[in-house]
């Protein structure tokens, strides 16, 4: 697994970013289901994962606590890796 550093107010920006698109279009975007089912996954079974969620939830003062906060997390998540 390759290492990625990625600015946690990058982050954010883009993470709001897709929050507001999924809210726009009432969470009907593909992919959103399986997004929301592999951040599940990833919290429960991956330590590192669960981490990084930890840390971006004390920078925000809020937890990831719905699905759209979930898919919006990890289309996020994706993007920024590949960039």
């Amino acid at each position: 697994m390759k290492t990625i550093s990625i600015s946690i107010e990058k982050f954010h920006k883009k993470f709001r970013e897709e929050y507001q698109f999924l809210y726009d279009n009432y969470d009907r975007v593909a992919g959103y289901n399986e997004a929301v089912a592999e951040f599940d996954y990833r919290m429960n079974n991956d330590p590192a994962f669960n981490r990084m969620a930890s840390e971006f939830a004390k920078y925000r003062q809020d937890y990831i606590t719905s699905d759209r906060e979930a898919a919006a997390y990890m289309f996020a998540w994706a993007e920024m890796a590949e960039a």
